[in-house]
């Protein structure tokens, strides 16, 4: 951890480094002209204050509350006026049709049931305007985790299981190809499925799907 990440653990109570994810950095490119960014599940907020010292105007979900006021202390202590949070349910949230430039949705998916993550993909390609911009990615088959559980634990639906600890109490776990099937009919601007470093090197790699798409006119 850096001097700046303990820093901000101390002040603010930060649980891990407050750093943007690779993918939302990734996907800067690719946002030219787009203003409004809605960041689902933004925990501790490290990618909604990214996107927002870019100059978009982000809206950030979560119901974490702990999570949330240490992100609106931060917000408030570096007068960041672009950013809306809200407290709620992700599934539960009443997203706006065809009004978001971008949706940022990282590692979300996984927290919940493949049942669960199918509803909230049909209501992001609703909410995101045509020619804007998803960025999302899950926990895959490959993951070291998930072959344990394969081994040890009973599904309650497929690749989908009780979490024995986390932040989060379901997991599910994509499958092969599933996260660029799903975006078919998105164009499909970056795709990655294998292994991937830890961004807080907590373990050594986790197996993960990544992609960048945008909505077709």
């Amino acid at each position: 951890m850096s001097n700046l990440d303990s820093i901000l653990k101390n002040k603010y109570g930060f649980e891990d480094p407050f750093k943007p994810d690779p993918l939302a950095e990734k996907a800067l490119p690719y946002l030219n002209n787009a203003k409004n960014l809605l960041d689902v599940g933004c925990g501790e907020g490290a990618d909604t204050v990214f996107f927002a010292k870019k100059g978009f105007q982000v809206t950030a979900l979560d119901n974490n509350e702990t999570h949330l006021e240490r992100l609106r202390a931060f917000i408030d202590d570096n007068s960041l006026t672009n950013v809306s949070i809200l407290n709620t349910n992700v599934l539960d949230f009443q997203y706006p049709q065809n009004y978001y430039d971008v949706i940022n949705c990282l590692l979300v998916g996984c927290c919940m049931s493949r049942n669960d993550f199918d509803k909230l993909l049909v209501t992001l390609k609703l909410t995101v305007k045509k020619g804007g911009v998803i960025i999302m990615s899950l926990r895959n088959y490959l993951d070291p985790e998930f072959k344990d559980y394969v081994s040890t634990e009973r599904m309650i639906e497929p690749n989908t299981f009780i979490k024995r600890e986390d932040c989060c109490k379901i997991r599910y776990y994509i499958e092969k190809n599933r996260l660029r099937e799903c975006f078919l009919d998105f164009e499909i601007i970056y795709y990655y499925e294998g292994l991937a470093k830890d961004k807080y090197e907590k373990i050594k790699k986790h197996g993960d799907s990544y992609i960048i798409c945008r909505k077709k006119d």
